[in-house]
């Protein structure tokens, strides 16, 4: 799984009190896999296949892509670019966005 995240059948009982405390708190959970490729928001139905988290309040988030394909997240062999930025409770801080060249 992406950053080191368990799936839920994994977790220990105390991970999963954890994320359960945390919705409770109303705090952002977001989950990652059964078909999802990025971390994404929604109501948890806590699936055993399906990593879960508490949104960061900041993340840094980097993309990859050149002037004739879409970003993506993954670097590919053509990519010239790199744009990087974070993001402030799910939200892109526009003040941070970076752009370089890689080829």
């Amino acid at each position: 799984m992406t950053d080191g995240q368990k799936i839920w059948r994994n977790m220990t009982p105390e991970e999963k009190g954890a994320l359960l405390l945390a919705e409770h708190e109303g705090k952002v959970i977001e989950f990652i896999g059964g078909g999802v490729e990025d971390w994404s928001k929604a109501e948890p139905k806590w699936a055993d296949w399906c990593a879960y988290r508490v949104r960061p309040d900041r993340e840094t988030v980097t993309l990859y892509g050149s002037e004739d394909k879409a970003f993506g997240k993954c670097i590919q062999h053509n990519d010239t670019h790199r744009i990087t930025f974070d993001t402030v409770d799910g939200k892109p801080d526009c003040a941070s966005i970076r752009m370089e060249r890689i080829k």
